[in-house]
């Protein structure tokens, strides 16, 4: 029996911010997405704390159970906001600004709070163009072609958030005969000394088992049976570059080989390396995405838009490179913008957790807007407490300690 494909990559669902943006409708949502996520990372930890480390089913259970923790945090933004550059030119940056700093200013400070959850994802136009490219692969999978591709950019660009959130918007759905799973995704693993950590990891993303006695060849056929079983219809290897030896690579070979109509994303900071030395894999991984960093104008028109969704009342001039003091027109400082790239380098995440970061200072200080001094101090704070989960940002006082 077929199982129909229910994964529609081209239909991502996503919100434009123009004039008809409701904000209080928008803080509904959200907090019930928080409401919905904190009740299954309740249950799953729950049954965490009821394994047994000594037994490795439950070994195994805790591993399916860690991967899918992270995955659905991303379900905090079920609808993410994404950057439509024709929506802005048509009714106008400064009209739909002040439409949202309207809605803003009658919010309370833990309403503009809740409000980042917003920036846990957003969809650039690098992200949406990403998007078309899997569902532009996928295209060829009813004619029974496989297209498998590298998707890379520096650590931080958004390509393990982007596909987290993919793979937690198409869960694994059951059927009357078997459970569909459309995506697996897993990280490479570093233990190249044998295809087994490889195979496991892919057993465990289908809700599988494996036993210590299972050989090399009884996990793959095991993993073969089980992608047809399932109707998998996309594969996501990432951190693919800690896969090194010879003998690793090609053994994912021979699962692309032996799983026809499914592509394969293999992801990393510069996953072509991964490729080099063997003719037959850069053959069949001979097209690529790269996710590049945010500079220049790039870095102008991310800002630009990430302003508007500022729960703030007054212009912050993100965008700006160099600002005016007021006092000579010759004497220009550094804008926002500067300094955000010479903080972050264009690196997504960073830019992003910056600016919540100085947000929340924003907050819990009445200040109206982000002065360049503001995210230099906050940035500062960076340099001595890192913070990379977006998670505990959102819970941060906003104090420096």
């Amino acid at each position: 029996m077929m199982i129909p494909e229910t994964f529609q990559v081209a239909s991502l669902p996503t919100v434009a911010a123009d004039v008809t943006l409701d904000v209080r409708r928008r803080l509904e949502q959200l907090a019930q997405w928080h409401s919905e996520w904190e009740q299954e990372d309740t249950r799953l930890l729950q049954r965490v704390y009821q394994l047994d480390h000594q037994k490795l089913m439950d070994r195994q259970r805790a591993m399916q159970i860690a991967s899918l923790r992270r995955r659905i945090s991303l379900k905090l933004v079920q609808q993410p906001f994404e950057i439509s550059a024709e929506t802005v030119r048509q009714v106008g940056y400064d009209r739909l600004r002040q439409t949202l700093v309207e809605q803003f200013a009658r919010l309370s400070k833990a309403d503009r709070r809740l409000w980042l959850q917003n920036f846990l994802l957003i969809v650039t136009p690098d992200l949406r163009a990403l998007n078309d490219k899997i569902a532009q692969v996928r295209a060829y999978r009813p004619l029974g072609q496989q297209r498998n591709f590298l998707l890379g950019g520096l650590s931080g660009m958004g390509k393990t958030t982007y596909l987290n959130w993919l793979v937690a918007h198409h869960p694994p759905t059951v059927e009357p005969e078997r459970n569909h799973l459309p995506i697996v995704k897993i990280d490479a693993p570093v233990n190249n000394k044998t295809p087994r950590p490889l195979f496991q990891r892919m057993l465990l993303e289908c809700g599988l088992s494996y036993t210590a006695r299972d050989n090399d060849e009884d996990l793959l056929m095991m993993l073969i049976l089980a992608f047809q079983q399932c109707g998998v219809e996309l594969l996501v290897v990432d951190e693919i570059e800690q896969m090194t030896r010879p003998l690793i690579r090609r053994r994912l070979l021979e699962i692309s080989n032996l799983t026809p109509g499914v592509p394969i994303i293999c992801a990393s900071c510069e996953p072509h390396h991964w490729t080099e030395g063997d003719t037959e894999i850069q053959g069949r991984w001979n097209d690529s995405f790269t996710l590049t960093q945010y500079t220049g104008e790039r870095l102008s028109q991310l800002l630009a838009f990430v302003e508007l969704l500022l729960p703030l009342t007054q212009d912050s001039f993100l965008a700006s490179h160099t600002l005016k003091t007021g006092s000579k027109r010759s004497d220009p400082v550094d804008g926002p913008a500067r300094l955000i790239e010479q903080c972050t380098g264009g690196i997504l995440r960073d830019i992003m957790l910056l600016i919540v970061a100085a947000t929340i200072r924003a907050i819990e200080q009445n200040l109206p807007k982000l002065s360049p001094s503001l995210l230099a101090e906050t940035w500062h704070y960076f340099q001595t407490n890192p913070v990379r989960d977006f998670l505990a940002l959102l819970r941060w006082n906003g104090e420096y300690q």
